[in-house]
């Protein structure tokens, strides 16, 4: 019998969501060759053939919102509310692919007998998460399919129902047999599928364990692409002429929302110490104010965690906040069973941070806070981390926040603003083990090609373009 991957919400083990056949080496072998198979067609078809069939999925997905938010609260236990944001991404993705992305890779004529063409790889392998579980590989999806590239897509084991729905999809818009390739398990399938032969590149969104992992399957593969984003641990910086009110509400979403399980959640807050009492207070009075729910329940703001296991992780976790010195500030009991856990913060008073409960990322509503004399002293805490994905600083002075760029090391730092959400029309991706400086958004058209250069005559000889010592043919 062929093994199977059963998909049960978090929230509610009874709800049986679905069963997806697991796929082996054969199955891999199978789908690698149909993608090899219909790549030179899509690629010929052309970008107008293409964009056709992309914007026609855009216009699925806009008609199907509730549909797909609905699937995926049920799947990795996020709030209706959240979940709809998510599945509303999909129609801006595609139109923000095919409007700016691609012009990234649009011909260049620099001068006269000069020219640069950008082509597809060939086949591309996309590994989603369960946290964003369509719209994160969407970002890579649609860029790849885009550029002319063909796709095998293995969502995340925590998120089979929703990346069937995805396939299931391009397929009513269209997309020809071949173009993307569906392939469904965990660990052994995610592994198998990286070191196949057949495929160009691979474009991941997930953990930097993971994302190791993939570096290690193909290392001897230096020709195949990787194009990593692995996660975070996101500083913010509050100043002592931060407008505490907002820099509390947008830190309190940075920290709890998705139950904390995106790759931008905050997890450091440097805080000046002028404002560092009221700050944490109002911070822990919000955060033990969130609505703790059901995923489909109205007014809900945080359902659980994705499953017992990354419960398990992170409590674990968190019970290590006294050895690193940290005294506990907030622990909300969600008054619920695991997965479902509640928002928390610890205070630490020195910048040092050498535990691994203040180095590893955590998943989860949780958040380390760390008085500091200065600007300066915040930026070199917030800078002591492995990782550099997002940062946030709070000020009403343009001129510290300027003071903060090129010096707070993130590829991505907000202003008076949280540290989750990014623009789709920017580039996403960071540095150390936050990826490995190929970044998403808006640029992720460019990591889905290779570039070309010709220099052009059109014909007929000049004897004086001969240097000397050598004869005229």
């Amino acid at each position: 019998m062929t093994e199977a991957l059963e998909s049960r919400s978090p929230a509610d083990p009874d709800d049986r969501i679905g069963r997806f056949a697991v796929a082996g080496e054969s199955e891999i072998d199978a789908a690698v060759a149909r993608a090899r198979a219909a790549q030179p067609a899509w690629r010929d078809a052309g970008i107008e053939a293409r964009s056709k069939v992309l914007r026609r999925f855009a216009e699925l997905g806009r008609a199907r919102v509730d549909e797909l938010a609905r699937l995926i609260a049920r799947e990795v236990g996020k709030a209706l509310w959240d979940a709809r944001a998510e599945a509303q991404l999909l129609a801006p993705k595609i139109e923000i692919t095919l409007d700016e992305g691609m012009r990234l890779v649009a011909e260049q004529r620099p001068a006269a007998g000069l020219r640069a063409t950008t082509h597809p790889r060939g086949v591309l392998a996309v590994y989603g998460p369960f946290n964003f579980p369509s719209h994160l590989p969407l970002g890579h999806i649609a860029p790849a399919l885009a550029t002319g590239n063909t796709v095998v897509f293995k969502p995340s084991e925590l998120a089979p129902a929703v990346g069937a729905w995805l396939a299931s999809l391009w397929r009513e818009a269209g997309l020809p047999g071949g173009a993307l390739e569906l392939v469904q398990g965990g660990r052994e399938t995610g592994s198998a599928l990286a070191r196949h032969p057949g495929l160009d590149g691979i474009l991941f969104t997930g953990s930097y364990a993971t994302g190791r992992a993939l570096r290690e399957a193909t290392f001897d593969q230096p020709w195949k692409l990787l194009a990593l984003e692995e996660g975070g641990s996101n500083p913010i910086l509050v100043c002592a002429d931060a407008e505490v009110e907002l820099a509390v509400a947008e830190t309190a979403l940075s920290v709890a929302v998705t139950t904390g399980q995106r790759c931008s959640c905050a997890r450091r807050l440097f805080v000046e110490r002028a404002v560092f009492e009221p700050f944490a207070e109002r911070l822990a009075r919000v955060l033990a104010s969130v609505r703790i729910g059901p995923p489909l329940e109205p007014g809900v703001f945080m359902g659980p965690l994705v499953s017992k296991d990354a419960h398990a992780r992170f409590e674990a976790m968190r019970a290590r906040a006294r050895d690193a010195g940290g005294e506990r500030f907030l622990l909300v009991d969600p008054c619920l069973p695991p997965p479902y856990t509640g928002p928390g913060l610890v205070r630490f008073d020195s910048i040092r941070q050498s535990h691994p409960y203040q180095r590893e990322e955590s998943f989860g509503p949780e958040a380390a806070l760390y008085p500091v004399a200065d600007l300066d002293e915040a930026i070199a805490g917030a800078n002591d981390s492995d990782y550099g994905l997002a940062a946030s600083v709070f000020t009403r002075d343009r001129a510290r926040y300027e003071h903060c760029v090129g010096r707070v090391r993130a590829g991505v730092l907000n202003w008076n603003r949280g540290t989750v959400g990014a623009s789709g029309r920017l580039p996403f991706g960071g540095s150390g083990k936050s990826g490995n400086d190929r970044p998403a958004g808006v640029t992720s058209t460019l990591y889905c090609v290779v570039s070309q250069a010709h220099m052009e005559n059109e014909g007929g000889f000049d004897p004086k373009s001969l240097p000397p010592g050598i004869a005229r043919p």
